[in-house]
């Protein structure tokens, strides 16, 4: 490396990557750039003191063991590259942070404020320096202002913060590396082969989640009802009537009913019903918020979605997004803000409107962020053509930020009630909506109230009734999981963080366990596998109660409550005596107990698939997915035979026909229509 020629004893301040720290080298007014082996850092005077800005690119050390086998308690924070695959690019980073920091004399931590920044600016600073001449920026967007409002106020280090990162880290490697290692150890045992398999805190009852609802999908058969359509003719127009009365379900009592109102000539409008539904301005965009709106909207996946939040966050065009926040801070400086949105193309007769109020008031949600507010753009325009993902979701961030400060939407309702007095309590009803005032709905163009009209009507009126039929209904089956709505589930059961979670899914899809359709995830062979050992060797570990709270008490050591080697000697305490119960029956080498134990049953191949088995039925072996399957198959039959009054052989010639049935029904309807075996238990 070539010599340095700063200044010794200056402040050396740490970024979490290259393009954050070329903005606060800007807006500190540090003009001279400088590079070593091609990592570029930034110096000069910042209000008569000398500076230097550089930066990591991420992590720069990870946790890594010596120790062999499981368990392993043992573990230190190594340069990242030693302990992961891809990453020796981070060499040049640590090279170059090593030389800045013999100069300096104090330390500014200023990479993100959340726990991830935290943690990436105390280990450089730890392992580089001295923690006691370290300093914390704190602030929520890269604008020059901010930017310096942060440095000419800095705090001491977040200390909590960083000891809640450590202890995530931690008990994230120890369970991982401890799980896995067991994980890996009972399949080679079980199948005298070596397969790579991976689990995690998070990660595995994320897993088994996705296998639930994968599993119920796929053994999936419907329920059979029989209701009532009613068509009406008004004005020379047709319209269909919605039921106000409890399904008749049986196909005879529908056709009791059917006939029932058929000899009715004409319903006659019993009530008028009118309303206005108001509609509350939605609040800011907190992450998942937004993960949420830009999967429904643009098909975007949620860690695509960070990705571009992240970017346009560098950028300096909206404030940190990985925040829980639905709130703006009162300090915030919206008529600045919304003044500049108005050269952006489309918004300027939106941001008028705003301007023209006396005061501006946004909405708020209910959700709170220590560390960050809610997303808000922070006024400074692209200064380059944004790709068309990017500007679609910088856009929605601009428009919901607006439509905050908007007033109530409205939606006028009306609702006619039928009935014949021969009819008794058989009612229906018609009903049409239009917006009365759009309001924030014109700016937020992501919402779509549909709008009905129907003809005026008053009591009294008589309509014709122009068809009754009877119609077959089918329940439907779980929707899959998309990598939306699974991480929504998992922050509705609270664990991982709005930081991680998109993280989490994608790290199921590399180790191969999941794979996307266009119906939704499904769980691959090896994730099956995995997840039905899991649930054998650990099945506390699989469920959401224990990761919940391993999350909570994270919670508490932010909190300073608790201190972060009682969390962590916590899950050393949990995870051993299971460990070890599983290295001692691997020990006892009982081959045939080990595949008792995991997903197989007994040495008959499944009949369908060649998975293990593990019951059997009519003389044939099912495993445990094609059992579940056949089990519901059997089930079902009581109802559909209520209902529909179908002898089995019927039943079971209507459910091949039939989309909404899992795969595992299929192959197992396939064997019974073929007489491949006899349904046991009544079918008569």
């Amino acid at each position: 490396m070539p010599e340095l020629k700063l200044r010794p004893g200056y402040t050396l301040v740490i970024a979490e990557k290259p393009r954050a720290a070329s903005k606060i080298a800007t807006a500190l007014g540090l003009k001279k750039k400088a590079s070593l082996s091609g990592i570029p850092f930034w110096y000069g005077y910042f209000q008569g003191r000398y500076y230097v800005v550089a930066s990591s690119a991420g992590h720069l050390f990870s946790l890594k063991s010596e120790g062999r086998g499981y368990p392993v308690f043992e573990y230190r924070w190594v340069p990242r590259w030693e302990a992961e695959k891809g990453t020796l690019f981070l060499k040049k980073f640590y090279s170059v942070l090593s030389r800045l920091f013999r100069g300096a004399r104090d330390y500014v931590n200023a990479c993100d404020y959340d726990i991830e920044g935290s943690v990436i600016g105390y280990l450089i600073i730890k392992h580089f320096g001295n923690t006691t001449y370290a300093k914390r920026a704190k602030f929520s967007s890269l604008t020059k202002e901010e930017l310096l409002s942060a440095f000419k106020n800095l705090s001491s280090l977040d200390i909590d913060m960083v000891e809640a990162g450590l202890c995530r880290h931690e008990l994230d490697w120890l369970w991982g590396i401890n799980v896995s290692r067991a994980l890996m150890d009972f399949y080679k045992a079980i199948s005298g082969k070596f397969l790579t398999l991976s689990a995690g805190r998070v990660q595995t009852p994320t897993l088994v989640e996705v296998l639930n609802r994968y599993i119920e999908r796929e053994a999936f058969v419907p329920d059979v009802s029989f209701n009532i359509s009613v068509t009406v003719r008004i004005n020379d127009k047709k319209y269909k009537l919605e039921n106000l009365f409890p399904s008749p379900v049986t196909k005879a009592k529908a056709k009791e009913l059917a006939l029932k109102i058929k000899n009715v000539k004409c319903l006659k409008v019993q009530k008028v019903e009118r309303s206005i539904r108001r509609l509350n301005p939605p609040p800011p965009f907190n992450l998942p918020d937004l993960q949420m709106e830009a999967s429904r909207n643009f098909g975007i996946s949620p860690a695509e979605t960070l990705r571009i939040a992240e970017n346009l966050y560098l950028e300096s065009l909206i404030s940190y997004p990985r925040t829980n926040s639905q709130k703006l801070p009162p300090t915030l400086d919206n008529r600045r803000i919304i003044r500049s949105l108005s050269k952006l193309r489309g918004m300027s007769a939106f941001c008028e409107k705003i301007l023209a109020k006396d005061k501006l008031r946004p909405a708020q949600g209910k959700r709170k962020d220590p560390a960050h507010p809610a997303i808000y753009p922070t006024g400074y325009l692209p200064r380059k053509k944004l790709r068309i993902k990017e500007w679609n979701i910088y856009e929605m961030i601009v428009r919901r930020y607006l439509a905050a400060f908007y007033d109530v939407a409205e939606v006028a309702s009306i609702r006619y009630v039928f009935s014949a007095e021969s009819l008794g309590n058989i009612a229906f009803a018609l009903a049409g909506q239009r917006i009365v005032r759009p309001e924030w709905l014109s700016v937020y163009k992501y919402v779509n109230i549909k709008e009905f009209s129907v003809p005026k009507l008053e009591e009294g009126d008589c309509v014709e009734v122009e068809r009754v039929s009877v119609v077959r209904k089918y329940s439907r089956p779980p929707r899959l999981y998309t990598k939306a709505s699974l991480l929504r589930w998992m922050e509705s059961v609270g664990i991982g963080t709005e930081a991680t979670r998109a993280e989490i899914i994608e790290t199921l899809f590399q180790r191969g366990y999941l794979k996307a359709t266009s119906a939704g995830i499904v769980v691959t062979e090896l994730g099956i596998r995995a997840a039905f050992m899991l649930l054998k060797l650990f099945k506390e570990l699989t469920e959401v109660n224990l990761t919940r709270n391993f999350e909570e008490k994270i919670e508490r050591v932010r909190r300073g409550e608790v201190s972060r080697q009682k969390v962590v000697d916590d899950a050393k305490e949990f995870l051993k005596p299971k460990l070890l119960k599983v290295k001692e029956m691997i020990a006892s080498n009982n081959i045939g107990e080990l595949r008792k134990l995991a997903e197989e049953g007994h040495d008959i191949k499944c009949v369908v698939c060649g998975r293990y088995g593990r019951y059997i039925v009519g003389g044939l072996s099912l495993c445990e997915l094609h059992w579940r399957a056949y089990r519901n198959i059997m089930t079902k039959y009581k109802v559909w035979r209520e209902r529909a009054d179908l002898s089995f052989d019927g039943y079971i010639a209507s459910l091949e026909r039939l989309a909404s049935v899992g795969r595992f029904c299929k192959d197992v309807i396939k064997l019974l229509a073929e007489n491949r075996f006899k349904p046991q238990g009544e079918v008569a």
